[in-house]
């Protein structure tokens, strides 16, 4: 049985509902301090559905729309950077990163892509935005302060692969199920 290819108002309306939702609440969320991080990360996710039901394409599609939108309305520019660096586009890439052959090497890459977007999304706050109170704040912790940062940063960002591990069965017993039935 073939795949019956979606029509074009099902791509345009998923698409646009899942970005909106995911630009709502990065707007709304990264107001809140202490959903600086969750912000994006559930943002994310909501472009992750995109890219499980339409492919890939649409999901890194609605992931630039969102990201250039973001850093135009949201007020929280370090929540914004943290979305367009690894956790808007993270969720959708995740899939080929989970076909290297050992778990060893899975985890090893995708540590390197975390360490490598966070260290390039707190350079351009630093340096080209001027953010240098994220430097000064981490002063009581010593000299060490930004390596206990991204270190606790990699922490997290093996529970969100973890949590998107564990959420693919959710997705596809309750939430797929009604996305088909309501975008009938």
């Amino acid at each position: 049985m073939t795949k019956k290819k979606p029509h074009i108002s099902y791509i345009v309306s998923l698409c646009g509902i899942m970005s909106a939702i995911a630009l709502v609440m990065m707007f709304f969320l990264s107001m809140i301090p202490a959903f600086e991080y969750i912000s994006p990360a559930v943002s994310g996710i909501c472009l992750w559905v995109v890219s499980e039901r339409l492919g890939a394409k649409y999901g890194i599609m609605s992931y630039i729309a969102v990201g250039l939108l973001c850093l135009f309305i949201s007020p929280n520019y370090e929540a914004s950077l943290m979305f367009i660096f690894l956790l808007g586009w993270y969720p959708t890439v995740r899939q080929y990163f989970m076909k290297l052959p050992h778990a060893v090497l899975r985890w090893a890459v995708k540590l390197a892509v975390y360490a490598a977007a966070a260290i390039a999304c707190y350079w351009v706050l630093i340096n080209l935005l001027g953010m240098k109170q994220l430097l000064e704040d981490m002063g009581e912790l010593g000299e060490y302060g930004q390596w206990i940062l991204l270190g606790m940063g990699a922490v997290a960002f093996v529970l969100y692969d973890v949590f998107l591990w564990l959420f693919k069965p959710f997705y596809d017993g309750v939430i797929k199920p009604k996305i088909s039935r309501m975008m009938k």
